[in-house]
């Protein structure tokens, strides 16, 4: 987990970072940063840590946008994951 490795909180805001029909909170108000563009809001207690992240985020995009998808095994293994937290994954 990258927040565990690099002590720091990364939050994905912005336009698109919530499901369609899941914007806003409870009360109506919209979410902080919902109407800007896709960002990740990375927080630690030390520059040092926030920088770490940064560079892992960096990486992981790079990753994605370089990678074919059918070779991209972090994108694989992220799938798989969420298909086993949704109840779906097919052994």
């Amino acid at each position: 987990n990258i927040e565990k490795e690099c002590n720091a909180k990364i939050m994905i805001r912005g336009k698109g970072s919530v499901k369609e029909g899941k914007v806003g909170r409870k009360d109506g108000q919209m979410l902080p940063g919902e109407d800007e563009p896709l960002h990740a809001l990375v927080t630690a207690n030390t520059m040092e840590h926030v920088k770490k992240a940064v560079e892992q985020i960096r990486n992981i995009l790079k990753q994605g946008i370089e990678t074919p998808e059918d070779q991209n095994d972090l994108r694989k293994m992220q799938l798989r994951e969420l298909a086993r937290l949704n109840g779906t994954l097919r052994e």
